[in-house]
């Protein structure tokens, strides 16, 4: 399990999650210079580089998530995907509806990178924080 350090930055996070770069928040943090009353998820949303959603869920409900997570209870990895606005709800509703049908025996996780909707590297950082017990699973599910 990973502990819950004390805050980490926003920039940091959303990098080791490869939701943005390095230049992204060395930018971002030029332009928060010149108007300290902004948040950084503001800019890097205001430019297009991430949704305001997903700023907003790694700023004010991550450490929560990962208290939840080290608690034992935390939710479906598809369920932070939506909260943290990676995914939609018709996202959601395709990947689920592809596994019911039987046609794609693989996790949420692994359809998403396959549909191309998210990197590898951020289900990895999500499942390693959230879910350290299946992060080495196979992306296959078990036939029913």
């Amino acid at each position: 399990m990973v502990k819950v350090q004390s805050k980490q930055r926003l920039g940091t996070i959303l990098q080791e999650a490869k939701l943005i770069t390095p230049y992204q928040v060395e930018t971002a943090l030029k332009e928060q210079k010149r108007t300290p009353q902004r948040r950084l998820g503001e800019i890097l949303a205001e430019k297009g580089w991430i949704k305001q959603r997903t700023a907003d869920f790694f700023a004010e409900e991550w450490e929560k998530v990962l208290q939840q997570a080290q608690e034992d209870t935390p939710q479906s990895l598809g369920y932070y995907l939506k909260e943290a606005g990676l995914i939609d709800d018709h996202q959601l509703r395709a990947i689920l509806a592809e596994q019911g049908k039987g046609r794609m025996w693989m996790r949420i996780g692994a359809l998403a990178v396959f549909k191309g909707w998210l990197n590898q590297t951020t289900v990895d950082f999500l499942l390693q924080h959230l879910h350290p017990d299946k992060s080495g699973d196979s992306p296959f599910l078990k036939a029913k």
